[in-house]
C-alpha cells in the first residue's frame, strides 16, 4: 500500500512541476516581449520567442527553461539566421530535441546526443524574423475575414501532451532536432515561426494572442514521427510503404521525441522551433501538425483534443508547404534525395495547383478547395525560404474571435 501511495504522489508531483514549468515559460516568454518598445518588423527588437527547457537527466523529467528575449525581430523577412556555432551538443541532450541552453546531466532514457542539423548553425534561442509580407489570413473577398482552416485530417495519431507520460522528457523547447535513424544524414535546418492572430472586426484587423501553448510536431528528414512503434518490431513504422494504421496512436512505446516540441506565443503571438525540415512518408502531402492551447491544458492520454474534452483547447490544424519548395528542398539534400525517386513521391507532391506565391499576391495564405493537394485538407501553405542550408518557414494563424 505504502508503494502504491508513494508512486502516486510521484507522479503527480511531477506533472504538477512540468505543469509549472509549462506556466512559467509562458509568464516568462510575455513579461519580457511587454518590455519591449518594438513590434515584429520595426527592426528595434533583439529577441523573439523564448527557449525551451534544457534537456532532462535520465529519466527526470524537470527542465530549467532558459531566459526569453526582448520582442521585435532582427531579421529581414525570410532571411535564414545564421549566427555562427556548432549543433549543440552539451551532454545530457535528449535525442530528437536539445535545448536552447545548456543541459546537464545524462542523456534521457532511450535517447541520445541530438544530431546536428547540416549547415552548422547556432543553437542560440531564435530571433524571429519581420512577418512583413507572410499572408495574414484566409479571404472570401478582401474584407471579409475568415479564421484558419481547421485540417479534414484532424490531430492525427501521433499527437504527445508534455503531461501525458510523468517520466517523460519535457517537450517544453525550442531546439526540436533530431532523427530516428542516427546513421541516416540529419537533413537540413528548419526554423519554423508561427504567429497566433485574433480578429477584432469583420475587416480584419487583427491582434497578436499571447500566452498561448502551442504544440508542433512532424516528421523527421526520413518521413519517421517520434515516438511511436518500437525500431525494429512489427509494427515500426514504413515510410516509404502506404500508411495504413501501423504504428496506431496506441503504439507510443519509443522514448524518442524529435520533431516535437511546445511553446508559449510570447506577446507579439510568436512561438519559434529549431528543427528539421520534414521527409515525406507515403500517404500524405508533406505537413506539420499544430494544436493550441490556453494554459492549464491536461493530457488525455490516447484521445483527440476537442472544447468538449478539454475545456483549454483552442485549435487544432495541418499545414503544408509549396510544392516546388518542398522539391528544391528534398532534391537538393540527404538524406531526402534518393526517396524523391519513388513513384508516389512525385504524384503527391505535385498534386498541388497553385503555388504560394500565388497566394501571396491575393493576400491569403490558404488554397481554395479545388486546388489544394488532399480534397479535405486546411489549404493552409506556410511562407518558407531557403538561405544558408537553412529552411525558414513562418505561418500566420488566425483563431475564431
Amino acid at each position: 500500500m505504502s508503494t502504491k501511495l508513494d508512486s502516486v504522489l510521484n507522479s503527480t508531483f511531477r506533472a504538477m512541476s512540468r505543469r509549472r514549468m509549462l506556466e512559467s515559460l509562458g509568464a516568462l516568454a510575455a513579461t519580457t516581449a511587454c518590455g519591449s518598445t518594438s513590434t515584429p518588423g520595426d527592426g528595434g527588437g533583439t529577441a523573439g520567442a523564448s527557449p525551451g527547457a534544457g534537456g532532462a537527466g535520465a529519466g527526470a523529467p524537470g527542465n530549467t527553461a532558459g531566459a526569453a528575449p526582448a520582442a521585435g525581430a532582427a531579421n529581414a523577412a525570410g532571411a535564414a539566421n545564421t549566427a555562427a556555432g556548432a549543433p549543440n551538443s552539451a551532454a545530457g541532450a535528449a535525442q530528437g530535441g536539445a535545448s536552447a541552453g545548456a543541459s546537464t546531466g545524462g542523456a534521457a532514457t532511450g535517447g541520445s546526443a541530438a544530431g546536428g542539423a547540416a549547415g552548422g548553425s547556432s543553437s542560440a534561442p531564435l530571433v524571429p524574423p519581420s512577418f512583413d509580407g507572410v499572408p495574414q489570413t484566409c479571404t472570401a473577398t478582401p474584407t471579409t475575414c475568415m479564421a484558419s482552416p481547421t485540417d479534414g485530417a484532424g490531430q492525427g495519431p501521433f499527437f504527445i501532451h508534455e503531461l501525458e507520460k510523468s517520466d517523460d522528457i519535457s517537450l517544453i523547447r525550442q531546439d526540436i532536432r533530431g532523427r530516428y535513424n542516427m546513421d541516416a544524414a540529419p537533413g537540413i535546418e528548419m526554423q519554423l515561426h508561427v504567429r497566433l492572430l485574433t480578429s477584432t472586426g469583420t475587416s480584419c484587423t487583427q491582434t497578436p494572442v499571447s500566452g498561448v501553448e502551442v504544440y508542433i510536431w512532424h516528421t523527421d528528414g526520413q518521413g519517421f514521427y517520434s515516438g511511436f512503434g518500437m525500431h525494429g518490431g512489427a509494427d515500426e513504422q514504413k515510410p516509404d510503404a502506404a500508411y495504413a494504421g501501423v504504428p496506431s496512436s496506441m503504439n507510443l512505446e519509443n522514448t524518442d521525441r524529435f520533431c516535437r516540441g511546445v511553446q508559449t506565443t510570447d506577446a507579439n503571438g510568436i512561438v519559434s522551433f529549431r528543427s528539421i525540415f520534414p521527409g515525406w512518408y507515403n500517404g500524405r502531402v508533406l505537413h506539420i501538425h499544430l494544436v493550441a492551447f490556453q494554459k492549464g491544458s491536461m493530457s488525455l492520454g490516447r484521445k483527440d483534443y476537442t472544447k468538449a474534452s478539454s475545456p483549454q483547447w483552442l485549435y487544432t490544424t495541418q499545414f503544408y508547404f509549396d510544392k516546388d519548395f518542398v522539391r528544391s528542398v528534398h532534391e537538393q539534400y540527404d538524406p531526402y534525395k534518393s526517396r524523391t525517386m519513388l513513384a508516389d513521391y512525385t504524384k503527391s507532391i505535385n498534386a498541388g495547383t497553385i503555388s504560394s506565391t500565388d497566394l501571396e499576391g491575393a493576400g491569403q495564405n490558404c488554397l481554395g478547395s479545388a486546388a489544394r493537394t488532399e480534397s479535405t485538407s486546411s489549404g493552409l501553405i506556410a511562407k518558407a525560404t531557403l538561405a544558408s542550408d537553412i529552411v525558414v518557414a513562418q505561418m500566420n494563424v488566425l483563431l475564431k474571435s
